[in-house]
């Protein structure tokens, strides 16, 4: 695989060579853009405009803090919650948005360009799979969004926006290694040619990984087409291919076995492995209808193929071998209109987004010398989902506005059991979600708003139909009713701060019961808390940043656990840091999170203890490249991110000690 990148970066350098050497004289031409917001509105639209909040996370910032994957550069935000559970630093993660639990499914809508990327299988993203390399920025608006982007917006939308083709041709390269023989390597080019713009690139990375059996090696290849068709209308490509192999899934390790080798993958995994493939392919046609409306047009398809070899017991004779296929088709129609209306000025937005995944899942008994067996699992599962909406935006002052907004979200699952016909079934769920928020601008950049919404999010295909004894085809959608409000509010040209308070009942949220090894839906659950964050500007070349994090998540329904936490649902989260940003090329990050007690059983009797990490890197630039050396758990503290009892045995997910890594960039 290191061969395939070596020969594509080659190839991109020798086109950066023709291209730069036809043009460096319009560098100067580069226009930079006032940067702006899209995920609240699905359209072009300034941060003091949103009825939600939201955060920008942008390539500088990715870049100081040295992230390899999206939970990367999310996890020190007020509001959420990562770690990895693999074992394998910056080859998985897991996200924690507003008190649920993003174990084997998730509650937040992922998005790439605006493209839908939850999986119809368990509605996880495969993060490692999505170059950190190609993202301008990353928008997370917190809260539901269903009434705008439907299924699965139940906690909030994180919406990565990747590099557009600028300017002059320019080419980059990056390499790095770390701890645990960890290597990074990446290279792009980007530039524009008369009415077409291109953006390619290529990355991969390998590691030994944390814990044992955890090697991983996977392989990037993705660019982006912008042709300008005339004046009004815009037409755009963007594709992406990925490729990976990996051993054993780690999996949680008893209190014993921590004790003994932190570092252990559990017994029987030694043999198993999984490769997988991803392909997607973005088609986006955007058409200015005069001077105050625009219809965008976007077809997309995305296919993943894996193969494993998974053991899941302690015994190397009950591997499986499982393959499964996913591919999803989607049409969203979106037209923004702007008029006046009784002297008032409206915004209104209408579409639908029509989306459908087809699922194929095969498993066979396979001995630990991975020969195919007899087969024990055989599903097809279409899911189909339409999802009409429409969005109005009044200006009643100058200084307010209102959004309000409804959507009607109808999801149909066809599921086909080739081995017995007879528990094959048809589910259909359905639900209509509105919304409604205001915004008052009571100063230059300090706002107030406040918003209600209802959220609706059906449960995954594995949940119901093909996650053998564990699923449950009676499972009911979760429903959720959400109030918020919140201030952005800037006291001076250095200081700005955020805070927000919410409140979310929520209906036949889905989880795990450990007892009956089975999904099943609470009756009812109450998630609520408050979220702070401030950027303060000390001088040009110094800012210091914090953010808090108040999440109280319980069980609301009559029974045993009623007001008892959810587990794995950390309380209190804090993150205070600083960025060095010198005219002379230094630069230098540091960022201190401390995670506080969680539960990890329904009974709230035994407790993954609280830690803190301290993270840091530091580069210079000088002319047209940059080195850099980074460390993180600085105090190598031992800590487990996750955990959950079965039976009388606590059970956790170690994370690793003290890391190292150096590397190199440079752009041309």
């Amino acid at each position: 695989m290191k061969t395939k990148f070596i020969f594509v970066s080659i190839f991109l350098f020798a086109i950066a060579g023709i291209a730069l050497a036809e043009d460096k004289s319009s560098a100067s031409n580069v226009i930079n853009l006032e940067r702006i917001v899209v995920t609240p509105s699905r359209t072009e639209k300034g941060l003091s405009d949103v009825a939600a909040s939201v955060s920008v996370v942008t390539d500088e910032d990715i870049k100081n803090s040295d992230a390899k994957t999206v939970p990367d550069a999310l996890k020190n935000l007020a509001g959420i919650y990562s770690y990895d559970p693999t074992g394998v630093g910056g080859a998985g993660g897991t996200i924690n948005m507003r008190g649920f639990y993003g174990g084997m499914s998730s509650e937040h809508l992922v998005l790439i360009d605006g493209v839908p990327q939850n999986k119809g299988q368990d509605k996880l993203v495969n993060w490692d799979l999505i170059p950190i390399n190609n993202i301008d920025r990353i928008e997370v608006m917190r809260g539901p969004a269903s009434s705008l982007y439907g299924d699965n917006a139940m906690s909030g939308v994180i919406n990565i926006i990747t590099k557009k083709p600028t300017g002059p041709p320019r080419a980059g390269a990056s390499f790095s290694y770390g701890t645990y023989a960890t290597q990074n390597y990446a290279s792009y080019l980007s530039g524009t040619f008369n009415r077409l713009g291109y953006y390619t690139g290529v990355s991969s990375r390998l590691t030994n990984g944390f814990r044992e059996h955890g090697d991983y090696e996977n392989i990037q290849v993705y660019g982006k087409t912008d042709y300008s068709i005339n004046d009004d209308q815009n037409l755009k490509l963007s594709f992406d291919y990925s490729a990976k192999t990996q051993g054993a899934f780690p999996w949680a390790l008893s209190q014993a076995q921590i004790a003994q080798n932190r570092r252990i993958a559990r017994p029987g995994t030694e043999n198993d492995s999984t490769g997988a493939d991803e392909f997607s392919l973005y088609l986006q046609h955007r058409w200015d209808i005069g001077a105050s409306s625009d219809l965008e047009t976007v077809f997309y398809y995305r296919f993943e193929g894996i193969e494993s070899f998974y053991t899941s017991g302690s015994s190397q004779n009950t591997t499986k071998e499982q393959k499964n296929a996913e591919n999803t088709f989607g049409l969203p129609i979106h037209l923004k209109a702007v008029s006046e209306i009784f002297g008032m000025n409206h915004s209104f937005i209408v579409g639908t987004d029509l989306e459908r995944n087809d699922f194929d899942y095969e498993e066979n008994a396979a001995p630990f010398q991975n020969r195919r067996g007899a087969p024990t699992a055989s599903y097809d599962v279409a899911r189909n989902r339409i999802g009409p909406y429409i969005q109005d935006e009044i200006s009643l002052l100058d200084i307010l506005k209102v959004i309000c907004g409804v959507r009607y979200d109808w999801v149909r699952f066809n599921f086909d059991d080739r081995r017995s016909p007879a528990n094959s079934k048809n589910k259909l769920m359905s639900k209509v979600t509105p919304s409604c928020g205001a915004v008052l601008t009571y100063q230059k950049d300090s706002e107030l708003y406040g918003n209600f919404g209802q959220a609706f999010r059906t449960p995954t295909i594995g949940q119901m139909f093909t996650y053998g004894s564990s699923a449950n085809t009676n499972l009911l959608p979760e429903e959720a009713v959400n109030y918020e409000i919140g201030v952005r509010h800037r006291f001076n040209e250095r200081l700005k701060t955020s805070v927000s308070v919410y409140w979310m009942k929520i209906n036949n949220e889905i989880w795990y019961d450990n007892s009956s090894r089975q999904y099943q839906n609470y009756g009812r659950t109450v998630h609520d808390g408050m979220e702070l964050s401030a950027d303060f500007k000390v001088v040009d070349a110094l800012t210091v940043f914090g953010n808090y994090t108040y999440t109280k998540a319980i069980d609301d329904s009559d029974g045993a656990f009623k007001n008892k936490f959810l587990t794995n649902v950390p309380i209190n989260k804090g993150t205070v840091g600083l960025n060095i940003c010198t005219d002379f090329g230094f630069k230098a990050y540091v960022a201190s999170t401390w995670v506080g007690e969680t539960y990890i059983d329904s009974a709230n009797v035994d407790v993954l203890g609280h830690y803190n990490t301290l993270d840091a890197k530091i580069s210079y630039k000088y002319k047209w490249f940059e080195p850099f050396f980074a460390v993180y758990n600085i105090l190598d503290k031992e800590y487990n991110s996750s955990g959950y009892k079965s039976g009388q045995i606590n059970y956790f997910t170690p994370e690793p000690g003290r890391t190292f890594e150096f590397g190199i960039s440079g752009d041309f």
